[in-house]
């Protein structure tokens, strides 16, 4: 985006970066952290495993298909081999049977497209070349990239202390900071909305904009005064919180500003607001400076003029500005904030957006439309207006919804809270805790829990998010609740069937006869992922059973014989109790081929009349726990029993 910028000298633009995201770019520059791709694409193609290549298949064609694979005839190729639709199941003998070569050049690819065009002639001979590529050309793909990170910073910084640009940041972890300050401001869009918890932490807020000013700093030596709130999400109670901070403006969208001001901004058929003196004009909140972006313009370059030709589609918002333009009073200035994620719009463009790009800036140099850096803008002219309250919502709807509306939204939300509250009650000060925690209140898990968003990637926000509270729980010394131990995306959800009668197994470890545990309620947990699968998936079916005497718990093992682990049974309900196989005293059990379990219904309170079970079973090898199944849900009463396999 810089250099774009670069070739322009009349053409001034202001940046945003996301601490976490600038953190992450140090990590690469240092080579403190690497990831699974990498690792995937460095290792040579004839040393795979068939695990890594049915990974590879997988994840290697994480690219957009039209722009960036089947512009690429040897890629596309490689793509069809595989199919467009993945079926798990079939992966391994897909990856049977790609050459040593495909994979090769798959691992190049992969890389290649991810490359901006504007780099490209340093390797412009392996772009041409397009197949059967040699081991020694990724050592000349990991060069450039290394390259590129390492001057990233440095090139930035220059390009702020010319003037040519702006830098500004958000909060470290990307929050939703309303949220934090106090989850109910979400209802004064939504009314309806219900919320089984309250989270009302504004000093969460003033942490996470704090820490993002701070490194932003340490990166570019100079410390922002401008703020794009994560998501443009704003609230009047955000005002103070910046102020001392130091922030002197922070953007968001124009609907912000219609939902405070109680109107609404309408357009005619070339894109002229019909209240353009008061969107293109900055306004003043409480002595904070707030910039509302274009919706419209912003919109039509992150999600529209991708598939236009792409000199029209510049010429399109040219023309659309020009009309903005001659509809304003001439002796005022005014601006017009086009404000949009810089991540997601390239990647659908020919080429990463060159030609358009090019073209756009080559026409506002043309048309004498100036542009300028906010706080220039703000620097040279007096902000006028003022609003007397701000209305709390983002930039999508003037509403929380995404982030707080859905039941998954709510339970990732109440996981937070109820750790936050631990941390707290256990006076925890560990400045790498806290850091943890700051991390979970990010937007981006939210913005995948619920309804609204799929990705092919879901599962792996899914188990990161939990696994980071489950990391801080044992940081603390605290057992983790059962909830972090199945999955919150629905999609994910266990199918679980009941118990259809009495059954009383004999407890030795083996399958003594077919219809043993035929009567038992089961799980497969292996089919829904598992609750640790992409480190352990040690287990595979559970299975759990009852007479008049006992609960019979049975669970079988991935590949391997039950007794090379030790295990945990915690029960939650109806009574919380711990259970050690062959230590527990009452409890009977055997662990050889499969395992096997007795427990006294009145040691975890079946006796009691209760008729609902719910526990986890754990493994542990040398100490260190491998695997965990979800929290797992069975009704052990004969009545109930009955009554739920009951059928014409």
């Amino acid at each position: 985006m810089l250099k774009h910028v670069q070739k322009f000298p009349e053409i001034h633009v202001t940046f945003n970066f996301t601490p976490s995201l600038l953190l992450q770019i140090q990590q690469y520059q240092k080579g403190e952290c690497t990831d699974k791709q990498f690792l995937l694409f460095a290792k040579k193609a004839d040393e795979l495993t068939v695990d890594e290549k049915t990974d590879i298949l997988r994840d290697f064609f994480l690219a957009h298909w039209d722009t960036m694979i089947g512009k690429h005839p040897r890629y596309l190729s490689l793509l069809l081999k595989r199919g467009k639709n993945i079926v798990e199941e079939e992966l391994t003998s897909i990856a049977q049977s790609f050459s040593v070569q495909e994979f090769l050049d798959l691992q190049i690819w992969a890389n290649l497209v991810w490359i901006d065009p504007l780099f490209r002639h340093e390797i412009e001979d392996l772009y041409k070349k397009g197949k059967n590529f040699k081991e020694k050309d990724k050592e000349r793909v990991i060069a450039l990239e290394k390259k590129i990170i390492s001057s990233i910073f440095d090139e930035y910084k220059r390009a702020w202390e010319s003037g040519q640009i702006e830098i500004t940041t958000s909060p470290m972890y990307h929050p939703i900071l309303p949220l934090l300050i106090d989850s109910n401001l979400a209802k004064a869009s939504n009314p309806n909305l219900a919320l089984p918890f309250e989270f009302v932490h504004p000093e969460d807020a003033t942490k996470q904009i704090e820490e993002g000013l701070a490194f932003c700093e340490q990166i570019f030596g100079r410390r922002p005064i401008g703020l794009w709130p994560s998501e443009g999400s704003v609230c009047q109670e955000l005002l103070p919180i910046v102020s001392q901070l130091g922030i002197q403006w922070f953007a968001t969208d124009e609907e912000i500003l219609a939902r405070s001001l109680k109107t609404t901004f309408r357009r005619d058929e070339n894109g002229v607001c019909n209240r353009s003196e008061i969107l293109y004009k900055p306004w003043k909140c409480e002595n904070i400076n707030i910039i509302f972006r274009d919706h419209m313009l912003s919109d039509l370059i992150g999600f529209v003029y991708n598939s236009w030709d792409q000199k029209k589609a510049a010429q399109d918002i040219t023309n659309k500005i020009v009309h903005l333009r001659n509809s304003l009073p001439t002796f005022e200035r005014f601006l017009i904030p086009v404000i949009l994620d810089g991540e997601n719009a390239w990647e659908s463009y020919a080429n990463d957006g060159t030609e358009f790009l090019n073209a756009f800036y080559n026409n506002l140099v043309e048309k004498k439309i100036a542009t300028t850096t906010i706080s220039q803008f703000l620097e040279e002219n007096e902000t006028k207006n003022e609003l007397k309250s701000l209305f709390p919502g983002s930039w999508i709807g003037a509403n929380f919804n995404i982030w707080i509306g859905h039941a998954e939204d709510q339970k990732a939300w109440l996981i937070v809270k109820n750790l936050r509250d631990e941390l707290t009650k256990r006076n925890i000060t560990d400045k790498h805790i806290w850091e943890r925690l700051y991390i979970l209140e990010g937007s981006d898990w939210y913005w995948w829990f619920g309804e609204e968003h799929f990705s092919t990637i879901d599962e792996t926000f899914d188990e990161l998010f939990r696994f980071t509270a489950v990391w801080i729980y044992k940081q603390i010394g605290v057992d983790p609740p059962p909830e972090l131990f199945s999955s919150i995306k629905k999609a994910a959800e266990l199918l679980t069937v009941q118990p259809s009668d009495k059954m009383t197994p004999e407890i030795d470890g083996k399958m003594t006869h077919y219809y043993e545990w035929y009567n038992a309620g089961h799980t497969d947990v292996k089919r829904m992922g598992g609750t640790m699968q992409r480190f352990a998936g040690l287990f595979t079916m559970i299975y759990c059973g009852f007479d008049a005497s006992n609960l019979y718990i049975r669970f079988d093992v991935e590949n391997a014989d039950a007794k090379e682990y030790e295990y945990t049974i915690k029960v939650y309900k109806p009574k919380e109790v711990t259970i050690v196989p062959g230590t527990t005293e009452g409890v009977v059990s055997t662990i050889d081929q499969i395992g096997e379990v007795a427990i006294p219904r009145a040691l975890v309170g079946l006796d009691q009349g209760e008729e609902k079970v719910r526990f986890i079973i754990s493994a542990q090898q040398k100490g260190t726990e491998v695997d965990r199944t979800p929290l797992l849900k069975f009704t052990v009463k004969l009545e109930e029993v009955k009554l739920h396999n009951w059928q014409v």
